[in-house]
């Protein structure tokens, strides 16, 4: 990419063949006495596998809940009603029972692809090159969908305006600034109960992950195999050397989980692009504040 290209062409992305027929079937791995059943199903680029579990709907609501009603970046109402719902019920062992907020998560994801704008395509990418690059075609362990699900969740409440997800490229960057903030300063909330971390106890190498996702923010053409069209001679890192401690700001100040905080990130990648008078002067505050505390290496 360079700076003659605008965004992305999801149609320049190439990927390689697929595994097998999409929509075939393996239930091989059923065994009974598991808490849930396993069916394997090809997705043409790689196998899911869905665990089939018995659920029990309970329209009680959770207290806990009731703060994410009023987060932006959801069409009007549809947090409200849907975690109006309540919380289903799903096997811990084969005595007791746990909360799951699942199908909350799953029918918050089908809001924001009602939207306008690249939501569940910039998270169909990152889930792709999750797989292939990152995780070496499933060879190694790293983050699941449902870290990253949580990522597109948190990043369209930050970036609520719909200019923040109309180029894909841009879009991508949205989700990727808020993981590599998740992955330095080793905390990913949970959506609906943001004081849980979805990183902690993981067992991953978060170092090691966050390399891999830099590197993929610094120079993404190779994991995405964009036409060679598609780029300049020599591509420029996106990023500098400060980057990182910049993104451990949140770690020690909450209050930076913010929407300026996240445009200065944004702007370091040259991927900021909006027009919005009051939001940019919030993000170069933000920034003045960055510099003040780290000096240059910010």
């Amino acid at each position: 990419m360079h700076a003659g290209v605008r965004g992305w062409d999801a149609a320049a992305c190439r990927w390689g063949p697929a595994e097998r027929a999409a929509g075939s079937l393996n239930a091989a791995s059923l065994r009974e006495e598991q808490l849930h059943l396993s069916l394997l199903v090809s997705s043409s680029w790689r196998t899911i596998n869905f665990r089939v579990v018995p659920v029990v709907r309970r329209k009680l609501g959770a207290p806990a809940l009731e703060g994410a009603q009023q987060m932006p970046g959801f069409p009007e109402g549809s947090l409200r009603r849907i975690l109006s719902q309540g919380v289903d019920l799903v096997p811990a062992s084969t005595q007791l029972w746990r909360t799951s907020t699942d199908y909350l998560l799953t029918r918050l994801l089908g809001e924001l692809g009602s939207l306008q704008g690249h939501h569940l395509d910039s998270l169909s990418i990152l889930d792709r090159v999750n797989h292939e690059s990152w995780r070496d075609g499933g060879r190694t362990d790293g983050l699941t969908f449902g870290h990253l699900k949580t990522v597109l969740l948190w990043a369209s409440v930050l970036f609520p305006a719909p200019e923040d997800w109309a180029e894909l490229q841009g879009a991508v960057y949205r989700l990727l600034v808020v993981l590599l903030c998740c992955l330095a300063t080793r905390k990913l909330p949970h959506f609906l109960h943001p004081q849980r971390n979805l990183l902690q106890g993981s067992g991953l190498d978060l170092g090691a992950i966050y390399e891999r996702v830099e590197g993929f923010a610094s120079q993404p053409e190779a994991a995405l195999r964009i036409h060679a069209t598609h780029l300049g001679r020599s591509p420029p890192p996106r990023i500098g050397s400060g980057l990182k401690a910049l993104l451990q700001l949140p770690a020690s100040d909450p209050t930076y989980w913010a929407t300026a905080y996240f445009d200065v990130l944004l702007d370091k990648f040259q991927v900021l692009n909006i027009q919005d008078k009051d939001r940019i002067s919030a993000m170069q505050s933000i920034f003045q504040k960055t510099r003040t505390l780290g000096g240059e290496e910010s």
